[in-house]
């Protein structure tokens, strides 16, 4: 179906935009809310330079870098083909999500307790609400380090209400003796920032801007493909940065990252086979990896080796941080490059065992979003055209309505 047949009042044009550790993607989407799909219209991923060194302020610079050069393709390419394909259209909304080690998410727990029964009302649920923000800003003001990265609150959501120890929606009628409510923060780097807001300003300003944390857009579109209340891990592999997210009973729970992803592997393969970076990269896109493999000298093998049980070992250590004193659970979802993810699937099930002696399911993100929300010969179109399979989740977030409303944009 041509874009030209939609009718207007259905469909919302958008720019999405995915800071990464190691790359910038931005693309423009056109979503139907007829169908359960988005379409992508045009889209462009500027990566940063495969360096053999790494710092975090080399890395801050590339990825500023990269991004700069996104926006000036989405300028030029970008808008010719949005003008091809949906002539006499606008561009209405910006959406951003910031990954690791550039934002972070938090999410904070506050509990209320009467002897008495209470009724919960919408304004007892605003009190708590302001609670849980003001903790989260105190702990932000009390931290060096977040002072010194100069973080910034975004966006927040209420991801659940707990009433007498069961999920409830505030209508003003419940009552109670406990109550809880669990509500997430996206916190995200003010360069970036500023950076974004100097751009919509620039090339589009007409656009409604709105600014996640990726872990929490990756939560909401997940949570609509497993069964509710379910236990699970999600594994967000970037290319300088690889970051988790505890769900316990269908909440996010706690997040955390390292500065550890493909890219880093990389780095350690070329130096132990003496290959150019890009190539090294290349070897993670085959799942068995025995196409180089069957090559080497026994030497070089047992250094490969190494490198992948030494990354299992830096996952396993990620794994045992879970914000609670449970196990990371059997069912994690990873998210990457449709490319790699075979190969990242093997490393992650082996590092979580590691860290629990127990067996895990892994799940590759890209192939249950495809299998569950796109017919066939679309994923087959996304395939043959080589397409960033990445932009998935952000394009699924951004099609799916109801998701924004969710979250009070700061």
């Amino acid at each position: 179906m041509g874009f030209l047949t939609f009718k207007k009042s259905n469909v919302r044009y958008g720019v999405i935009v995915d800071i990464g550790s190691g790359s910038v993607l931005v693309s423009i989407i056109a979503s139907d809310i007829e169908k359960p799909f988005p379409e992508i219209i045009w889209s462009k991923r500027e990566y940063t330079p495969l360096r053999k060194s790494f710092t975090p302020t080399d890395a801050a610079k590339s990825v500023m870098t990269s991004l700069m050069n996104a926006l000036m393709a989405l300028d030029s390419e970008g808008r010719k083909q949005f003008q091809e394909v949906a002539k006499g259209q606008k561009l209405e909304y910006l959406q951003v999500t910031v990954a690791a080690p550039w934002s972070y998410t938090v999410t904070k727990t506050i509990s209320y307790k009467q002897e008495e029964t209470f009724e919960v009302t919408k304004t007892l649920l605003e009190e708590l609400l302001r609670t849980a923000s003001k903790k989260v800003e105190e702990e932000m003001l009390e931290n060096e380090k977040v002072q010194d990265l100069g973080l910034s609150i975004i966006a927040k959501t209420t991801l659940q209400v707990i009433g007498n120890g069961y999920p409830i929606t505030v209508t003003g009628k419940q009552k109670a003796n406990t109550l809880k409510v669990i509500q997430a923060s996206s916190v995200a780097q003010e360069y970036l920032l500023d950076a974004i807001l100097d751009a919509q300003d620039k090339i589009l300003p007409s656009t409604e801007l709105s600014q996640y944390s990726f872990m929490l857009p990756y939560f909401f579109v997940i949570q609509d493909i497993v069964p509710p209340g379910t236990d699970y891990c999600l594994v967000d592999l970037t290319y300088e940065a690889t970051e988790i997210g505890i769900v316990r009973e269908g909440v996010l729970t706690y997040c955390t990252h390292t500065p550890y992803g493909a890219f880093t592997l990389a780095r350690e393969i070329s130096e132990a086979l003496g290959v150019p970076l890009e190539e090294a990269y290349s070897y993670l896109t085959n799942e068995e990896l025995s196409e180089f493999a069957n090559t080497l000298s026994e030497a070089k093998k047992e250094a490969i080796k190494n490198i992948f049980l030494n990354y299992q070992i830096h996952l396993s250590e990620l794994f045992k941080e879970t914000g609670d004193e449970l196990t990371v659970p059997r069912r994690i979802y990873i998210h990457g490059n449709l490319q790699t993810e075979p190969f990242f699937n093997a490393q992650v099930q082996a590092a979580a065992t590691m860290a629990t002696k127990m067996p895990h399911s892994a799940h590759n993100v890209t192939g249950e979003l495809l299998t569950k929300k796109f017919p066939e010969e679309v994923t087959q179109s996304l395939k043959q055209a080589n397409q960033d399979t990445a932009l998935l989740i952000s394009a699924q977030f951004f099609h799916t309505r109801e998701y924004q409303d969710r979250f009070e944009q700061l």
